[in-house]
């Protein structure tokens, strides 16, 4: 049955005019797909021509240890606080170091001792010399009249024996006392010179020890780990840090990078809060790993140049604050720059 009228699709009106969705949608993706390029650019080819270098920020440390086993009795001072040079930090006690000092003090009592036998000795040898040789010379005059009366036959064997037998026995007596005064003698030196150096050891170790008082060797920053009161260390183990001088930045340069890079630069430095400008003040001819904190899972281990790089304000960023390194290109600069090497 053929139908009398034709009808129209609601979908199909001519005058209708429809509307074009998904444009947004797809201005959307295309443009995080743009964003997504231009970061796999960046992070592949981004160091060639862009200066993005990580890098700390650190001040110049006093490290704190002692030499021996010590354990801490008293703490002064608290994490971050400001120290005057000579400031009382710690207190420590170390058994160690004064069964030392006793030791010493024990050999430097047994030394003196030595010393004053050794001098009594000497001066007694050498007070005895005088009469020896008073000795020496009488029985020598006798020996001459013995002489002079045996020539006679006056003299008997015995008696001119005897005569003979003191004149030695004079003579031996008067060598061995002036041995004896010189041997004591160069004796004595030996023991006062080892006196006088177990004077300066136990002297240095009493100084070093101070009672147990640990002072601070400079004006600075108490750095973040501080001891508490019955901790133990050992010898050479770091107690604590004291940070001087003003902060600076130490970059780690990259590689690839395709332009120089000087001394007298200024570079814009950005930590977790802060942002200031610095100075690229040395280039260090070192090289070494980034820290754990700056490498990448999915990149090797790379060994990057040291710079040193001076802050605007020094007191901005905390000690030890991850920071990142750029620079402002002029590249038309550069360009010509290129263009003259």
């Amino acid at each position: 049955m053929k139908a009398l009228r034709k009808r129209l699709r609601p979908d199909s009106f001519e005058s209708e005019q429809r509307k074009t969705r998904g444009s947004a949608s797809r201005r959307i993706y295309l443009l995080l797909l743009v964003l997504f390029a231009i970061g796999v650019i960046r992070y592949i080819w981004g160091d060639w021509f862009l200066l993005r270098s990580d890098g700390l920020v650190l001040r110049d440390q006093s490290v704190i240890e002692m030499g021996y086993l010590v354990k801490v009795v008293e703490v002064a001072i608290n994490e971050g606080q400001s120290v005057q040079a000579g400031e009382l930090l710690l207190r420590i006690e170390s058994m160690e170091l004064l069964e030392r000092i006793a030791d010493l003090s024990s050999r430097q009592a047994n030394l003196m001792q030595i010393a004053a036998e050794f001098t009594l000795l000497a001066e007694t040898a050498k007070q005895l010399i005088v009469p020896a040789k008073e000795r020496k010379e009488q029985i020598g005059r006798i020996v001459n009249r013995i002489n002079k009366l045996a020539n006679r036959g006056v003299v008997s064997e015995v008696s001119y024996q005897d005569v003979l037998k003191d004149n030695f026995e004079a003579n031996e007596t008067l060598v061995k006392l002036q041995i004896e005064s010189t041997t004591l003698e160069g004796k004595r030196k030996a023991v006062d010179e080892a006196l006088q150096r177990s004077e300066q050891a136990l002297n240095k170790l009493e100084e070093h020890y101070n009672n147990g008082i640990v002072q601070s060797p400079t004006k600075g920053l108490v750095g973040a780990s501080i001891p508490h009161v019955g901790n133990v260390y050992d010898a050479g183990e770091p107690l604590m840090e004291i940070y001087t001088g003003e902060a600076y930045v130490l970059a780690y340069l990259p590689n690839q990078y395709q332009f120089a890079i000087k001394p007298g630069m200024e570079v814009l430095i950005a930590g977790g809060r802060f942002k200031d400008k610095g100075v690229l003040i040395e280039m260090i001819p070192l090289s070494a790993a980034l820290p754990q904190e700056f490498q990448n899972t999915f990149k090797p281990t790379s060994r990057n140049q040291l710079a040193k790089i001076a802050l605007l304000d020094p007191s901005k960023f905390p000690v030890n604050e991850k920071v990142t390194i750029t620079l402002k290109i002029d590249w038309f600069d550069l360009f010509i720059e290129r263009f003259i090497n």
